[in-house]
C-alpha cells in the first residue's frame, strides 16, 4: 500500500501527513513529496528525473523525499517500496513572464485597450472602463483572445510624448508607454507608482497565476482585505480565501473582502472569487489570483475626495447595503445550551424579571440536529423525499411541546425569534427516515455540490465532516430545501442564524451554475446565506433577518453578520474590534461579536462588562455561549456571570447599557438607513485624513455612525482611557462638557462609563445626550 494525495484535501493551511508541498510548485520552490506505506516497509524512494531519491522515515509508516529546486517543466515522479510502486504522479512548474512594453493603443467611446508584450513574444492586454464615477476598471488578460467588449462611462484618450491619458468622470489615468508606470487620480486621492503585470505560464502556454506589482508611496497605511482580526502590517501577506478558524484566527478569517482602502484616498479592488493573495511587501504591493476560468486579472481602483467615498463607491459597485429591521439593533440573547423551551421560557422570564432589555432570541440547538428543520422530539409522519412538511403535520412534545406558543410568548414581549441553520445534508450516521429520505431524493435530483466526476461531494472539514453540501445556485434544490422550512415561518421565527459555509475543499468541485472550485471556497457563503435572505424576504419583506459568520465580497447585501467563534480573553476582546473596523471598510456594516467572548471559562465580570460597553455601541449586541462539556453553566447572561463571580455588578451594569442601547434604536436604525455605503463603525483615522497618523495611534478607538467616537476600554485593571479626538469641537456622552479635539486627553472610565464622545455640531446631540442622561431609567 502506498498512499500519496499530492493536493490533499486542498486546506490552505493544514496538510495532509501524505501530500505534496507544495502542491503547485512555483520556480525555485523546494518540493517535498510525503507519503505513506505499510508500518512494516523498511525502504522507500521516490523515482524522479531518472534518479533513484531515498526516502526518510517519519515513524508509523509515513516517509517524505526532497525532489530539489523546482525547475519550469513538466515533472513525474513515482513512490515504491520493495513491494512494488505507485502510479506516476505529476506536476507541472511554469516560468514568470512580465509585459515590459505597450504595442499599440484602441479607443472606443467607452473603454481603452492597450496591447502589451512581454518575454519570448508573449502578449497580453490591459483594457481600461470606468463603470462609475471615480473608478477605473483595469483588466489585465493573457493571450492572443479578443476581450469582450467593457460598458461603461464614456471617456476620452489622447497620447502625447510617450504617455497615454485617459479621462471620464471623476477619474483620470496616465500612463507611460514605455514603463507601465501609472497615475489614476480623482478630486483628492490618487494611486501613483509603477503597475507591473506579469504571469506564470506552463509550457503550452495555459496561465496558473495572474499578478499585479503595486508601488505605494511611503507614509501610506492600507485597510480592508474583509473582516481581518489583525492589523494589515508591511511585509506580511495576507490570503483571499474563505477559511474556518476555531478561535485565535490570526490573520485568516471567515469573510475575506479582495479590497484595500488606502490613507491616500484610493482603494484596490480586485473582482473575482478565485483564492489570491495580497502581499504588503516593503514599498510594494502584490496582488495575486488564480485565473479560472479565465486568465483575466480584474482589477478595479477607485477614488473620491475623502477615504470612506472609496468604500461608497465600493458598495455601488458590489451591492447595495441592505438595512435590517429597527429590532435588530436591540440587545439579542443566545447561548448553545438552552436547548429546551423549557430553558428558553426559564430565560425569558428571567429576561423580564431583571428588567434587561432583548430584542431578539437566537435559539440555535432547537432542531432533531439531522435534518435541521423539524423541531427536537417532535412527532411525524415522514414523507417521500420530495415532499415538505407543514406545521400541522407535526405533534409536538418533548424538549418542545408547544413551539409556536413560545414564540408568540416572545413577540408579546418585543422579542424576535432566529433558528440556527446549517447549509449540509448531514451524514447522521444513524437510521432517520426522513433524513434519509430526504438526502435520497437531493442526490437523485444532483441538488448538491459535486465532485468533477459527477458524484457527490462529501465536506473534507473537521465539521460535519462527510456531509453533502447544498447547491444553492440551483433555483429547483433551493425551492425544495425552503419548502421543508416554510413551516418554521407558519409557527412565527423572525428568521435564521446561518452558520457554515466554509467547508468547500477541492479544486474540481461543480455547482449547478457552472462555478468550480476555485471559484467556489469565496463565492459559496454569500451564494448560501442570499438564498436564505431571498426566502425571507418573499414572505416577511424589511421584517425578517439572517445573522452569518462566513462571507465574501457584496456580503453586505445580506445582513447581519457576526466575528465568528471567539475566547473569552482580552486578546480576543481586541481583535474582534479590528475584525468589525476592517470588515466595515469593505462595506460590512450590519456586524457584532459575541459580548465577552463564546468560548471556554465564562468571562471575569470586568471583560463582560467592557466587552458589553462596546457592544452597546456596536451595530449587533449579542451575549452568547457554546456548549460546553462541563456541568456548570457557562451562558453568558449576566445573571450567570455575576452568580459565577460573586459580583453583582456584572447584572446591574449590564441592564444599564443594555437599557441605554435601547434609548438608541432610533438612532441606529436611522443611521444605518442613512449611511449610503457607509458602514457604522468607522476608523477615525480615515474619517479625518487631515489627522491620519495622529487618530491611527489608536487601533481600537472608532467612530459609531456620523457623530460619537467611541473609545472601548480594552486593558485589564483600567480605570482610565487615553483617548484621541478628532478635529472639531466634541462634548461627553455622559457629562455634556465641551473638548476642543485635535489633542489627546485621558478620560475616568469606571465599568459603567465607557468612553463617548459626541460631535458637537450634530443634528442630533440633543437626542443622543437625553438618551445618556436617562440610560439608568
Amino acid at each position: 500500500m502506498i498512499l500519496h494525495l499530492p493536493n490533499g484535501h486542498d486546506d490552505p493551511y493544514r496538510p495532509l501527513p501524505v501530500e505534496r508541498t507544495p502542491r503547485d510548485p512555483e520556480p525555485g520552490e523546494r518540493v517535498q513529496v510525503s507519503f505513506r506505506t505499510d508500518p512494516d516497509v523498511a525502504e522507500a524512494w521516490v523515482l524522479f528525473a531518472g534518479e533513484r531519491l531515498e526516502a526518510q522515515p517519519l515513524g508509523e509508516g509515513y516517509w517524505t523525499a526532497d525532489l530539489g529546486a523546482a525547475v519550469s517543466g513538466r515533472h513525474t515522479y513515482t513512490l515504491a517500496t520493495a513491494a512494488g510502486h505507485s502510479a506516476p504522479f505529476c506536476f507541472e512548474v511554469g516560468r514568470w513572464l512580465e509585459a515590459d512594453r505597450c504595442l499599440g493603443v484602441r479607443a472606443g467611446p467607452g473603454e481603452v485597450r492597450l496591447e502589451l508584450a512581454g518575454e519570448a513574444g508573449a502578449r497580453a492586454t490591459l483594457a481600461l472602463s470606468f463603470p462609475l464615477a471615480g473608478v477605473c476598471r483595469a483588466d489585465f488578460r493573457v493571450g492572443d483572445l479578443e476581450p469582450p467588449p467593457l460598458e461603461g462611462l464614456p471617456c476620452t484618450a489622447e497620447e502625447a510624448g510617450g504617455a497615454l491619458r485617459v479621462a471620464a468622470e471623476g477619474v483620470e489615468v496616465r500612463l507611460d508607454l514605455a514603463t507601465l508606470a501609472l497615475e489614476v487620480r480623482g478630486p483628492a486621492g490618487a494611486y501613483r507608482g509603477s503597475a507591473r503585470l506579469g504571469w506564470l505560464a506552463l509550457e503550452d502556454g495555459r496561465v496558473t497565476r495572474l499578478r499585479c506589482a503595486l508601488t505605494p508611496r511611503a507614509g501610506e497605511s492600507l485597510y480592508g482585505l474583509g473582516e481581518r482580526f489583525t492589523a494589515l502590517e508591511a511585509g506580511e501577506r495576507y490570503d483571499v480565501r474563505v477559511y474556518e478558524e476555531y478561535k485565535e484566527q490570526g490573520p485568516r478569517t471567515y469573510l475575506p473582502v479582495p479590497f484595500l482602502l488606502s490613507s491616500a484616498g484610493y482603494g484596490l479592488w480586485l473582482a473575482a472569487e478565485e483564492p489570491s493573495h495580497f502581499d504588503l511587501g516593503a514599498g510594494t504591493l502584490t496582488l495575486e489570483k488564480l485565473p479560472a476560468p479565465a486568465a483575466t486579472l480584474p482589477l478595479h481602483v477607485i477614488v473620491a475626495e475623502e477615504p470612506y467615498g472609496v468604500t461608497r463607491a465600493f458598495v455601488r459597485l458590489t451591492g447595495p447595503a441592505a438595512v435590517p429591521p429597527k429590532w435588530a439593533f436591540g440587545p439579542w440573547i443566545s447561548a448553545n445550551t438552552w436547548n429546551s423551551q423549557a430553558k428558553a421560557e426559564a430565560v425569558l422570564r428571567r429576561t423580564l424579571e431583571e428588567g434587561v432589555p432583548a430584542t431578539v432570541l437566537v435559539l440555535e440547538a432547537w432542531s432533531d440536529e439531522t435534518t435541521f428543520y423539524v423541531f427536537n422530539d417532535a412527532e411525524y409522519t415522514p414523507t417521500d423525499g420530495a415532499g415538505a412538511l407543514h406545521a400541522q403535520d407535526f405533534r409536538f412534545g418533548g424538549r418542545w411541546p408547544d413551539p409556536k406558543g413560545l414564540i408568540e410568548e416572545c413577540h408579546r414581549h418585543g422579542v424576535r425569534v432566529l433558528l440556527w441553520q446549517i447549509p449540509v445534508l448531514k451524514h447522521a450516521g444513524h437510521p432517520h427516515p426522513q433524513h434519509d429520505a430526504d438526502v435520497a431524493y437531493a442526490l437523485e435530483r444532483g441538488f448538491v455540490i459535486q465532485n468533477a466526476d459527477g458524484t457527490p461531494y462529501r465536506n473534507k472539514g473537521w465539521w460535519f465532516t462527510d456531509s453533502h453540501v447544498f447547491d444553492f445556485s440551483n433555483p429547483e434544490a433551493c425551492a425544495w430545501w425552503f419548502a421543508k422550512r416554510e413551516h418554521l415561518l407558519e409557527l412565527g421565527i423572525d428568521g435564521f442564524k446561518t452558520d457554515g459555509g466554509e467547508h468547500l475543499w477541492g479544486r474540481d468541485l461543480r455547482a449547478h451554475d457552472g462555478r468550480r472550485g476555485l471559484e467556489l471556497y469565496n463565492a459559496y457563503p454569500n451564494v448560501y446565506v442570499g438564498a436564505y435572505h431571498r426566502f425571507l424576504q418573499e414572505r416577511r419583506p424589511g421584517d425578517s433577518l439572517t445573522f452569518s459568520r462566513a462571507g465574501y465580497t457584496g456580503a453586505q447585501r445580506y445582513p447581519a453578520h457576526w466575528a465568528g467563534d471567539e475566547n473569552s480573553t482580552w486578546s480576543a476582546f481586541k481583535a474582534s474590534i479590528l475584525a468589525g473596523l476592517s470588515a466595515g471598510v469593505c462595506g460590512v456594516s450590519i456586524w457584532g461579536w459575541d459580548i465577552g467572548g463564546f468560548s471556554g471559562e465564562i468571562p471575569t465580570a470586568e471583560l463582560y462588562l467592557r466587552s458589553a460597553a462596546m457592544a452597546a455601541f456596536c451595530p449587533v449586541m449579542q451575549y452568547h455561549s457554546e456548549l460546553h462539556a462541563s456541568a456548570d453553566d457557562r451562558d453568558r447572561s449576566p445573571w450567570n456571570v455575576a452568580a459565577r463571580h460573586g459580583d453583582p455588578r456584572a447584572l446591574e451594569v449590564f441592564r444599564r447599557y443594555a437599557r441605554l442601547r435601547m434609548r438608541l434604536l432610533d438612532y441606529l436604525h436611522a443611521e444605518a438607513a442613512a449611511a449610503l455605503g457607509l458602514p457604522l463603525m468607522r476608523y477615525p483615522a480615515l474619517a479625518y485624513p487631515q489627522a491620519h497618523d495622529f487618530l491611527a495611534g489608536d487601533p481600537y478607538a472608532y467612530l459609531f455612525g456620523r457623530d460619537l467616537l467611541v473609545a472601548p476600554v480594552v486593558e485589564k485593571g483600567a480605570s482610565s482611557r487615553a483617548v484621541r479626538l478628532p478635529p472639531g469641537e466634541w462634548v461627553y456622552l455622559w457629562s455634556g462638557a465641551r473638548f476642543t479635539g485635535g489633542r489627546g486627553l485621558s478620560v475616568p472610565a469606571p465599568l459603567e462609563r465607557i468612553p463617548v464622545f459626541v460631535r458637537a455640531d450634530s443634528p442630533r446631540l440633543g437626542q443622543l445626550l437625553e438618551a445618556a442622561r436617562g440610560w439608568e431609567g
